[in-house]
């Protein structure tokens, strides 16, 4: 903390975050679990929950390599014990059978990867995310529906999916109800497509939330076709980077399409992190490798979202989102 006032605006949106975000009541038991990048953040935010429940524990874990890995045991145990879960490590654990079980237990789940001070105090963080509810569960209940998706973009996206049998995720944010999944500042909706049907080209002008990348100076373009990448081009840097990544999960399964997801925060902005960038408004993302906690049959402990702007979105022939702006609900 810089000064006074930086503290307090902290303190101000951890309460924010506990309160609101994670409906935290008083005597229920919270878990946060963190790593060394994050601990200062997890003890800020434990101080905060104490004045509302003393059954606070924080747990520190190894930093993760890639999202969708395993927590240890002790923490996975601890997680699913809890009424409420701040997954505050670098890395993402929605993905993880832990979260799923410590869900399946009725503990509701803050996905908090890569936070820091400024996310926790940013204006995309310290809004009424109950106010944008409805729309969050129109674009859900479309998906849910639907069979059939249509993705383009100006920029030259033109890719279509089946979503047949699939039922879609409605996070607006906040938790409110036992299993529920949440990751302010991110509010999307998003639906896991059948995995080997997937067929187009998507051109990622936003960002590929990842350390190694973030926002892109230029576009990046993915041919999918059965269902996985068959082929990317960019700039140099980029491709290798990507190659590596992919390379790292020693499947070829991390290829696969597994989630296609609609940013509906009107105060977030693209930042190279996940949850500002998954959630803005104005951005659909992409995301490769797993989804069988949410929806579908990929079981990979990878996963590595491609955010790009300006998005048309057609359910079943009908337009939901025109250049990014959502038109129907």
């Amino acid at each position: 903390m810089h000064n006074q006032d930086d503290l307090e605006k902290a303190q101000k949106s951890a309460r924010h975050l506990l309160r609101h975000c994670g409906s935290l009541q008083q005597n229920e038991r919270l878990a946060i679990v963190h790593d060394s990048s994050t601990r200062d953040l997890a003890e800020l935010i434990g101080v905060e929950a104490r004045k509302f429940s003393p059954n606070i524990e924080l747990c520190e874990i190894p930093v993760f390599d890639m999202h969708g890995e395993e927590p240890p045991l002790n923490a996975a145990d601890l997680m699913s014990a809890a009424d409420l879960v701040l997954g505050l490590t670098s890395k993402s654990m929605a993905h993880s059978r832990a979260r799923l079980r410590s869900a399946e237990n009725g503990a509701r789940y803050l996905s908090l990867p890569d936070y820091s001070i400024d996310i926790l105090t940013s204006a995309a963080l310290n809004i009424d995310f109950r106010q944008q509810r409805d729309v969050v569960e129109s674009v859900t209940e479309a998906f849910s529906k639907g069979e059939k998706v249509e993705v383009s973009t100006r920029a030259g996206t033109q890719i279509s999916l089946n979503i047949a049998g699939r039922v879609g995720n409605c996070c607006p944010g906040f938790v409110d109800e036992k299993g529920a999944l949440g990751s302010p500042p991110d509010i999307e909706s998003n639906i896991s497509p059948v995995e080997d049907a997937s067929r187009g080209k998507i051109v990622v002008d936003g960002s590929i939330p990842h350390p190694e990348l973030g926002l892109l100076k230029e576009q990046v373009e993915l041919d999918v076709s059965g269902g996985s990448i068959v082929s990317m081009r960019g700039p140099r840097d980029y491709i290798e980077k990507l190659d590596k990544l992919f390379l790292s999960a020693g499947s070829p399964k991390a290829k696969i399409l597994a989630e296609c997801g609609v940013g509906l925060n009107p105060s977030a902005d693209l930042t190279g992190n996940m949850l500002t960038d998954e959630g803005a408004a104005g951005t659909m993302h992409f995301g490769f490798g797993s989804n069988a906690t949410v929806g579908g049959t990929n079981d990979i402990g990878f996963h590595l979202d491609f955010v790009f702007r300006d998005a048309t979105l057609v359910v079943d022939g009908v337009t939901l989102i025109q250049d990014g702006e959502v038109i129907h609900h």
